[in-house]
């Protein structure tokens, strides 16, 4: 069964970037990020890639959705949704999306999982998280990381609530 979990951090105002780049840096959640995707397949635009150094993230099979005709080594280049979908059921797993925020907006109807960093930090950006309707999400999971007796960050997972008959 294929499973599509979005994941994400972002200041208390929801920004996720600033000039195609995270805005801060935060080792609990670049941490957490590698422990949470390690050894799955990642989903991103090709923006994000390029944020990336061009480069696939090691250990995980990395998706690169995009219009352009490129061929890019050792990633998966997918030009639509269409094809994503097709790829998905081909090749069940849990899979992660990575950013930016048109994948997030295109994937969230899909999504089944939400890990979200809130960064305890207002941080002025250019780029936020598409709305998502918490009332269609269960909170399984939270824990707030905690340096020198203040909180940087609390870590956050969502599953999609399971419409009853």
């Amino acid at each position: 069964m294929t499973e599509l979990n979005l994941i994400w951090a972002e200041d208390l105002n929801g920004w996720i970037g600033k000039n195609n780049t995270i805005p801060w840096h935060v080792s609990a959640d670049m941490k957490h990020f590698r422990k949470q995707t390690m050894g799955h397949p990642i989903i991103m635009g090709r923006k994000t890639f390029a944020s990336l150094g061009n480069k696939p993230l090691p250990k995980r099979k990395n998706i690169v959705i995009t219009s352009q005709k490129i061929n890019i080594p050792d990633v998966i280049v997918i030009h639509s949704l269409d094809e994503l979908k097709k790829y998905l059921m081909e090749y069940p797993a849990e899979y992660f999306v990575i950013g930016g925020a048109t994948i997030y907006q295109q994937l969230l109807p899909l999504a089944t999982k939400l890990t979200r960093t809130v960064i305890n930090a207002d941080i002025a950006g250019d780029t936020k998280m598409p709305t998502i309707d918490y009332d269609r999400w269960h909170l399984v999971d939270e824990n707030e990381h905690v340096e020198e007796g203040q909180v940087i960050c609390r870590f956050e997972k969502w599953h999609l609530n399971v419409e009853k008959d």
